[in-house]
């Protein structure tokens, strides 16, 4: 069993894959790997798994991307919604606005500040176009009316290595806990609704004078469209026992995770929800592949 995600090694999207796989694998006892295919804005991963045998061995690691693709290409090989079915939500979580320490801001509010008065000058890395990385920035942007430079990384690890280096001012990103509480780097707000519990004292960016901003990133698995429904729903019901496992929710909360319990049909309805909520900002800021 394989599962291929779309970002290199390190990051949220693979984190939570291995997390998946390793317990899937003992439950199956068969080895499940996960096979990282960055690049293409998604789009080489997807076609690797479009291509594979619908035999329930090949699964596609899936995030915001997948399901906001038909909006940012003219032309798409393959069609989310008709060439996949989906499995279940891995899980959500929020992102945090960090910046370089020597940024001159301690909060969102003076991130804005300087941005809007140094137009252009702020970078901003992401994990490639239509990724939450990459919208959590830009409903900010379109919020304040603001202008930064972004920069597209093929995943989160060689994002990081920018930002800690100074390289670049500043990221929205699920999975620098460590580098926050090493001080690396400085955290200004999560894009959540609600606070982390393991950042009670960050406040949320809609806390700090952003009524109605929310964003949070998810990940779920989808597979080849002819894969059988018995198939489907075996490996669903086999991934809801797996997020309900004492250690995986522990170590998800680590993580800052948020576990996800659906049906292949729930999860399906879903990712049709963030396409349309999140199409109205691609529209309106006429976001297209780079």
């Amino acid at each position: 069993m394989r599962i291929v995600v779309a970002y290199s090694a390190g990051g949220a999207a693979d984190s939570q894959a291995r997390l998946a796989a390793q317990h899937l694998s003992e439950m199956w006892a068969i080895p499940t790997v996960v096979e990282n295919k960055p690049g293409g804005n998604t789009l080489i991963a997807t076609q690797a798994v479009q291509r594979s045998a619908p035999d329930g061995h090949t699964m596609l690691s899936v995030s915001l991307p997948f399901a906001l693709n038909p909006m940012m290409f003219e032309k798409l090989p393959y069609d989310p919604f008709h060439d996949f079915v989906p499995v279940g939500l891995i899980s959500s979580i929020p992102n945090i606005l960090v910046v370089h320490p020597s940024f001159p801001a301690r909060s969102v509010g003076e991130f804005v500040a300087y941005a809007r008065a140094n137009p252009g000058k702020v970078t901003v890395a992401h994990t490639g176009i239509g990724s939450i990385t990459h919208l959590s920035g830009e409903l900010l942007y379109d919020k304040t009316g603001i202008e930064v430079t972004t920069i597209a990384y093929p995943g989160s690890t060689p994002a990081h290595a920018d930002i800690l280096s100074g390289r670049v001012s500043a990221m929205f990103d699920s999975s620098m806990l460590q580098h926050i509480e090493a001080g690396r780097v400085r955290a200004l707000g999560v894009t959540s609704s609600k606070r982390l519990d393991l950042l009670p004292d960050l406040p949320t960016i809609a806390e700090q004078g952003f009524p109605d901003y929310s964003a949070a990133a998810f990940y779920g698995l989808v597979a080849p469209r002819e894969t059988p429904p018995a198939v489907i729903e075996k490996i669903a019901a086999d991934l809801r026992s797996v997020l309900q496992l004492p250690e995986v929710r522990s170590r998800m909360r680590d993580m800052t995770f948020l576990a996800g319990d659906t049906t292949p049909a729930s999860f399906g309805v879903f990712m049709q929800d963030e396409a349309a909520r999140w199409g109205d900002l691609v529209k309106r800021r006429e976001i297209r592949p780079g």
